[in-house]
């Protein structure tokens, strides 16, 4: 991808200082470094498409939506975005050259692609992102727990068992949860010397046995972390696979469970449930995904994309806000949202909680709630 002058049409772009056709011309320079991000991410089997075939047109509209954030104007009428990410460049007094300023505009096209991308799959499908936001939240804060990439996909194992020569693996994944691998913290070795008992070259799990097994030591009251970690002890029994699971495996296993036993519950209640009352159940459903979306959304434009928050700590916002609306929405007691928060963030003190995170996480709790119950008076 070659465009001439990009250091003059980056400056006249930042300074206000163009016309129509150099606009259309950024614009179209920005839509094909995330037309070739999004290509990549279907290669790797990503359902980027809005359609079932692919096609080259949606893939630019997809891309144009992510990216649509990036050409928002302050009153001025000035890209702020854009202005702000390449301040350096307009300010320094070597002028760099063309191919060093792609590079850097690559960077923030994909950036953004990236965020959007996890908006418009939440919009998509906002339960299985809220279970993949649990389970990455999960990850970042069991330190017995990590995860390397292998041609485009994520996989998930324990950092004890692949360590470890002699195990058991219910006495190491269930007595050490408090273990802290220092491996994780710095590779600087391949994968297979930092964890020698990966079986790397055996095959998969079925998903069959997998799933049968795990449904034997699996307790509804489990928090993500013990239920990756008994996924993990399923398949470290069997040396004849693989024992470490992908990332999907994981997201559909939970996925799975969680709608069987919704269907249990109701088929146990459908004597005393009315059609009217399987149809109330749904609309709260939805609305609790309305109320997660929104607060999403708030949280990325009021303090994420203005590096108020960090993309880790919005996470962790994110799913502590889906567990109480959840249990609100459902009639359960809440605890308070310190003790909501602790449970994403164990360790935290009340000291912290007050000096830190009370004053924003605070404000996001109460919009959730407002938004949660004026959904819900509209369904009574």
């Amino acid at each position: 991808m070659q465009s001439k002058n990009l250091h003059t049409l980056i400056h006249q772009i930042c300074s206000g200082n163009f016309n129509h056709s150099e606009l259309l011309e950024f614009i179209s320079i920005s839509q094909k470094i995330a037309v070739s991000y999004l290509k990549y991410q279907e290669i790797t089997g990503k359902n980027i498409s809005l359609d079932k075939y692919g096609s080259q047109s949606n893939l630019e509209d997809v891309a144009m939506d992510c990216i649509a954030t990036l050409f928002m104007r302050d009153d001025n009428g000035h890209f702020v975005q854009i202005s702000k990410y390449f301040d350096d460049v307009l300010n320094s007094s070597s002028m760099l050259d063309d191919e060093t300023i792609l590079i850097k505009l690559r960077g923030l096209v994909i950036k953004k692609t990236k965020q959007e991308l996890s908006r418009i799959f939440r919009e998509r499908d906002p339960e299985g992102a809220k279970i993949l936001r649990n389970v990455r939240v999960a990850l970042k804060n069991a330190p017995d727990l990590n995860s390397f990439r292998e041609m485009g996909h994520e996989f998930v194992f324990s950092t004890m068992l692949a360590q470890s020569v002699d195990y058991q693996p219910e006495v190491v994944l269930m007595k050490n949860q408090n273990f802290v691998s220092n491996m994780s913290l710095m590779r600087t070795e391949p994968l297979e010397v930092l964890y020698p008992n990966l079986r790397r070259h055996l095959p998969v799990i079925p998903d069959r046995i997998l799933k049968q097994q795990f449904l034997i030591i699996y307790s509804p009251r489990d928090p993500v972390s013990a239920i990756i970690r008994k996924m993990l002890m399923v398949v470290a029994n069997y040396p004849e696979y693989q024992n470490y699971l992908g990332l999907d495996v994981i997201v559909n296993l939970i996925r799975s469970i969680n709608k069987e036993m919704l269907h249990e519950r109701f088929i146990s209640d459908v004597e005393s449930e009315s059609p009217m009352d399987q149809l109330r159940l749904q609309e709260i459903d939805q609305a609790i995904s309305e109320a997660i979306i929104y607060i999403e959304k708030k949280i990325y434009q009021q303090y994420v994309y203005k590096n108020k928050v960090p993309s880790h700590k919005a996470d962790i916002y994110l799913a502590t806000i889906t567990d109480y609306i959840s249990d609100l929405a459902s009639g359960k007691n809440t605890d308070s949202n310190f003790s909501y928060l602790c449970r994403h963030l164990p360790g935290l003190t009340q000291r912290q909680y007050r000096d830190d995170e009370r004053s924003i996480f605070e404000y996001l709790v109460k919009l959730a709630k407002n938004k949660l119950i004026k959904k819900l008076q509209t369904l009574l």
